[in-house]
């Protein structure tokens, strides 16, 4: 699954929310990457397995705009598909 700051996903604690950052750990004690050494990606294939954490942001039950975060294999699935800029064909 192809997750993109940007999209609405569906975390496993059945929050959904607007993407706003993976982060990809790069040390081994990182499991959240959070870390001064870790990656930011604009793009990321769940397939690869990697160690990290999606940030995304949504309306919780209560009606107020909350911020959340899960482990990158904690992402159950898309949602919605973030607007793509006029850009993107220039990336491949």
């Amino acid at each position: 699954m192809i997750i993109n700051v940007g999209d609405t996903i569906l975390g496993s604690h059945g929050r959904t929310g607007e993407v706003i950052n993976i982060g990809i750990a790069t040390e081994p004690n990182d499991i959240a990457a959070e870390n001064d050494t870790a990656l930011n990606a604009k793009t990321y294939d769940t397939e690869l397995g990697y160690t990290g954490a999606v940030t995304y942001s949504g309306t919780d039950m209560w009606g107020k705009t909350s911020t959340w975060w899960c482990y990158l294999n904690q992402v159950q699935e898309v949602v919605k598909q973030g607007e793509k800029s006029n850009t993107d064909w220039m990336n491949g």
